[in-house]
């Protein structure tokens, strides 16, 4: 009989957002002949959050108060720790783990941030998920990245799931758009919304389909005089819901002002097949949105809202280039984000990172 390796996956909360799927899809495609899964959080959203759904996978998800946790751990007795956290000091999680008697601690640091405090000496690998993040977190850490302890691994996007839709076939003659997101004001780029009334004065029957409004952008876009031309959709996890929003517009179009560490949106337009417009971000920014679109080869990068129109203008208005575009984007998709192979990398770092304790 195989031992398993029993992993736990924390956050800090269970919500809507790019981690939470990110957790859930590496639970989708983590081999359960040999890891024993679990989760672990201090807190969840009902209803909208992907707690729900991490159950369906057959997954425990133990949503527990600080206090309880390292009482959690000591009970369920895990090999690895896997914390993903935003990267700076979030006192309490690591050290519990190790108080626990937890083997192994894995940082998936999402924003590429350094932690400072004596946890962070407690961390066993690093895993960031783009090399933009690597990068910055480098300069924060003042050496090179080198060894097992540091990892860059994209996040997995089910781009197999995207080539079952019939996207190849999309209609790239429609002149619709969309944008989706959580609702949160740093998810936008309000200087970049000036492009819409732009390319509203070239199609006055656009469509911008959104999901994640926040009521600044609604009173932006009233404002601009363009909210008859929203068609605004619910927050969902529904994987239908989402594939009906991907199928239904000609550019996915983005522009945040944080930027993005990875962009799951982006690569999830790119899986299905749609050329992507963005932003030009600062360097110390978050600036992977920068590293999966390639500028004019599935997509554009624009440093103003002149631009990103002329941009979108010359997509809705070029449906071959269009699609040239979104089949580049698809099947870079395929090449670097794809769930399964993306997950095989992480159960590689896994067994590394046991390897490199038991060899201590």
């Amino acid at each position: 009989m195989v031992t398993k390796t029993r992993v736990v996956h924390f956050t800090n909360h269970i919500g809507f957002g790019g981690t939470e799927k990110t957790i859930y899809t590496f639970l989708k495609y983590l081999n359960r002949d040999k890891f024993d899964l679990s989760v672990a959080a201090f807190s969840a959203d009902k209803g909208i959050g992907r707690e729900a759904a991490i159950r369906a996978l057959g997954v425990d998800v133990r949503v527990t108060s600080p206090k309880y946790l390292s009482r959690y751990l000591a009970e369920i007795k895990p090999d690895i720790f896997h914390i993903h956290r935003e990267g700076g000091p979030e006192p309490g999680p690591i050290s519990q783990a190790k108080q626990a008697g937890v083997p192994v601690v894995i940082e998936h640091n999402v924003f590429g941030r350094f932690d400072k405090s004596a946890e962070n000496e407690l961390i066993d690998c690093h895993i960031f998920v783009s090399y933009s993040c690597g990068w910055r977190y480098q300069m924060w850490a003042g050496h090179p990245l080198v060894g097992a302890k540091y990892q860059a691994l994209y996040n997995p996007v089910e781009v197999r799931q995207y080539a079952a839709h019939g996207f190849e076939n999309r209609d790239f003659t429609r002149k619709s758009i969309g944008r989706i997101g959580r609702p949160d004001d740093t998810k936008w780029e309000f200087n970049f919304l000036e492009a819409i009334p732009l390319i509203v004065e070239r199609f006055p029957d656009l469509e911008f389909h959104i999901i994640g409004v926040t009521p600044a952008v609604e009173e932006k876009l009233k404002k601009m005089g363009v909210w008859k031309n929203v068609r605004l959709l619910p927050l969902t996890t529904d994987e239908r819901e989402i594939m009906k929003f991907y199928g239904e517009i000609s550019v996915l179009t983005h522009f945040a002002s944080m930027g993005e560490t990875f962009g799951l949106v982006l690569a999830e337009g790119m899986s299905a097949r749609l050329p992507v417009v963005t932003h030009h971000t600062p360097a110390i920014t978050d600036g992977a949105h920068m590293e999966l679109v390639n500028d004019a080869y599935n997509g554009f990068i624009a440093r103003n809202a002149e631009v990103y129109a002329d941009a979108v203008i010359y997509l809705l208005s070029n449906p071959d280039a269009a699609r040239k575009m979104g089949e580049r984007g698809f099947e870079k998709a395929m090449a670097s984000y794809e769930a399964s192979a993306i997950t095989k990398g992480l159960e590689s770092i896994y067994l590394l990172a046991l390897r490199e304790k038991r060899a201590v």
